[in-house]
């Protein structure tokens, strides 16, 4: 397994770099996974405090990674491959992700870790957000570790929220490989949505909604669904069993805001890790959803992202394997 850590060495932002550290510390052990420290650097970013720049500094390249060698080693890490710096000319949050996008899929990279401060409203609408703009272009899956994470232990709890879309079966297979990996367990959380529109809405009656055809009341249509997909939820508990993955599900219908439900559930399971879907539907909306935005900036512990490209581009690689077993 290959991880590249995506850490912002000179900014002054030491204590979420050491909770990326102490994150990246427990996947090692756990996983014995090679890990690489990368380092963005933007064309005239390194300013050295004296007035002549000495001749060895006119490779940027070389300054910034042996800056970035004593950076690291304020963290105690000796399982850290070299670290690498790549130079770009992007002078957008999106240029840069682009770059470490392009780099990841090279090396054929697993999985990208990078750091988020969590800001929100117009600080974030101003600064804009790197681990944002990555999620929505990396081609392989990105954990963010934010400002509020709490929880940086080697997770042995998966939080999957899933809403049973096009590409879940797909994702869901590369969770119960993820569970594998740390070996974790998996709680699979669906929302039962909200029907759109009732049919009669009058204050003598009731309402009453069409649901595939037939008039019903919300609550007979509420335990319709919990029943279906509790049924499917089952199915999917079964298959990570064969696979020698503890799965467990939880079924809700207080239509709550999914951010809050996903936060609810984290608290209530005991969960370490989130793997969140950045796919269209009531889970998440298009590319990369304000659910998915919202969790990726509240959560207390990492948040695993399966990218929309990640998905699209495994999809041929997933339907050649054996269907799961249901």
């Amino acid at each position: 397994m290959k991880i590249i850590w995506a850490i912002d060495a000179f900014e002054d932002n030491k204590e979420l770099n050491q909770k990326m550290a102490d994150f990246i510390t427990h996947l090692h052990e756990t996983t014995q996974a090679e890990i690489e420290p990368l380092y963005l650097l933007r064309e005239n970013e390194i300013v050295l405090p004296t007035y002549e720049v000495p001749a060895w500094v006119t490779d940027h390249s070389r300054t910034a990674e042996s800056l970035f060698r004593e950076v690291l080693s304020d963290y105690s890490l000796p399982f850290l491959k070299e670290p690498k710096v790549i130079p770009h000319a992007a002078q957008s949050h999106a240029g840069a992700a682009e770059t470490l996008s392009n780099y990841a899929a090279r090396v054929q990279a697993d999985l990208i870790v990078v750091g988020s401060h969590g800001r929100q409203g117009f600080q974030r609408f101003i600064l804009g957000s790197f681990a944002e703009s990555l999620l929505l272009q990396s081609e392989v899956p990105v954990i963010v570790v934010g400002a509020h994470s709490v929880k940086t232990t080697s997770p042995k709890q998966i939080l999957f929220p899933t809403e049973f879309g096009d590409h879940s079966k797909e994702n869901f297979r590369h969770v119960i490989q993820l569970a594998k990996n740390l070996k974790a367990e998996i709680t699979l959380l669906h929302a039962i949505t909200r029907p759109i529109e009732s049919l009669f809405d009058l204050d003598t009656r009731p309402r009453v909604y069409n649901y595939k055809g037939k008039m019903m009341s919300l609550e007979q249509i509420i335990e319709l669904q919990v029943e279906s997909q509790g049924h499917r939820a089952q199915l999917w508990v079964d298959w990570a069993a064969k696979e020698g993955v503890i799965a467990s599900y939880n079924i809700d219908s207080t239509f709550k805001a999914v951010d809050d439900l996903v936060l609810e559930a984290l608290e209530k399971h005991q969960c370490d890790l989130i793997v969140m879907e950045a796919q269209s539907g009531p889970m998440s909306a298009a590319l990369l959803g304000s659910y998915t935005r919202n969790v990726v900036r509240r959560s207390p512990c990492p948040v695993y992202v399966l990218t929309r490209h990640f998905y699209d581009k495994r999809y041929e690689e997933y339907v050649e394997q054996p269907p799961p077993p249901f």
